[in-house]
């Protein structure tokens, strides 16, 4: 899936916050202004629109397009044919908010891939004004709910196209250093297997008897200005056929506000510590399509794999690790869960926070390290 067709989405639902509303009555051009404004206060893009007009408290720009500053041929531009703003009233020291905010019809266009999508809508909308958005020290949320639904993805990165029913966004109260709870939901997420190619993955998936993956993606996170903490209550990558990923768990030393400021985000990066991780597998199919493939590869059965796994694959695996007692539990829980594959949770609990820098380095680099250091547990079935 093309990065940058999924980064510009993000960023043009962000630039989309910045909407201006207005006193009933509203000016419509002075709205459409103060949106171009806010926008070009980020530095990174620009605005346009043909037409603005007001009916009542709502106000629709026509043929609207989002750039960067410094577009060239094949950058992203996110275009939308009507924008319509909904309950407008003016906000101190400057912008706007709205009740509401459609974007129907819209796409984004980058690079030979495009993204379209059919309906989209935005809900209790904060509009900050060009010097807040300069500063980088307002803490209030763009909007409360956002959705849209229908979105499809095509062009040169994607040899088969790839669908999202539909994306629920929720962010709760925005108040200055109170901490900010966020929800997503995505649903009828379909990738179909040519998007891998000609691939020797796409090889295997096909030996597994997969020509597309459908699935539902959820995240449960919240996050704590106060303390710059940001906990994962759960996110989730439900697939049908295959299983159910969960992963939970929490960072501290993690300001969004400094890794939002392109002068302060390396530093930030580098702060950002792992206070703890589990990640669960629960098995919907996959694992008895995986053994039944090395089965016929083999001219065996389940019970041969599992054998050459446990008593082969394996050992030699850990090898490299020194401490006997996490060689046991490893060998104990992979040996249950391949027996009877419901569920396998690994969870990480390191005595003090670990920066994220020094455990990825230890996990690419020194393995035989992280019993120690991150002190790893491994159950299945549980």
């Amino acid at each position: 899936m093309s990065v940058t067709v999924l980064r510009s989405a993000a960023c043009g639902v962000f630039f989309l916050s910045f909407l201006a509303p207005a006193h009933a009555g509203p000016d419509a051009k002075a709205i459409a202004d103060s949106l171009a404004a806010s926008v070009a206060a980020t530095g990174d893009a620009a605005l346009t629109y043909d037409s603005a007009t007001a009916a009542g408290d709502t106000v629709t720009l026509t043929n609207v397009k989002l750039a960067a500053v410094s577009a060239t041929a094949g950058d992203s531009v996110i275009a939308i044919p009507s924008l319509v703003i909904t309950g407008a009233a003016p906000r101190q020291p400057g912008g706007f908010t709205a009740t509401g905010v459609t974007f129907d019809g819209g796409s984004i266009a980058s690079h030979g891939d495009k993204a379209t999508w059919t309906t989209g809508a935005l809900a209790d909308v904060v509009v900050l004004s060009p010097g807040e958005v300069k500063a980088h020290t307002a803490q209030l949320r763009p909007f409360g709910k956002a959705t849209i639904a229908g979105l499809e993805f095509t062009g040169a990165d994607f040899p088969a196209a790839v669908d999202v029913a539909g994306i629920d966004v929720a962010v709760s109260s925005g108040a200055a250093d109170a901490p900010s709870d966020l929800l997503v939901h995505a649903t009828g997420v379909r990738l179909p297997t040519t998007l891998l190619g000609n691939s020797v993955v796409n090889t295997v998936v096909g030996m597994l008897h997969y020509d597309q993956f459908l699935a539902d993606i959820g995240l449960d996170a919240e996050y704590d200005p106060t303390g710059d903490t940001v906990t994962v209550h759960a996110l989730t990558i439900d697939a049908a056929g295959v299983g159910k990923l969960t992963i939970a768990g929490k960072a501290s030393s993690f300001s969004l506000r400094q890794l939002l400021n392109r002068q302060t985000s390396a530093a930030a990066r580098a702060s950002a510590s792992l206070d703890g991780l589990s990640v669960r597998v629960d098995n919907a199919g996959f694992v008895e399509r995986l053994l039944d493939m090395q089965a016929q590869l083999l001219g065996g059965t389940r019970d041969d794999v599992r054998a050459e796994i446990v008593d082969g694959a394996l050992p030699f695996a850990l090898s490299f690790i020194d401490n006997d007692a996490f060689r046991t539990q490893v060998l104990a829980a992979m040996t249950a869960f391949l027996k009877d594959p419901h569920s396998l949770t690994i969870t990480l609990a390191p005595a003090t926070p670990v920066p994220f820098g020094k455990a990825l380095h230890t996990v690419a680099h020194a393995p035989g390290a992280i019993p120690d250091l991150l002190a790893p547990t491994i159950e299945a079935n549980n």
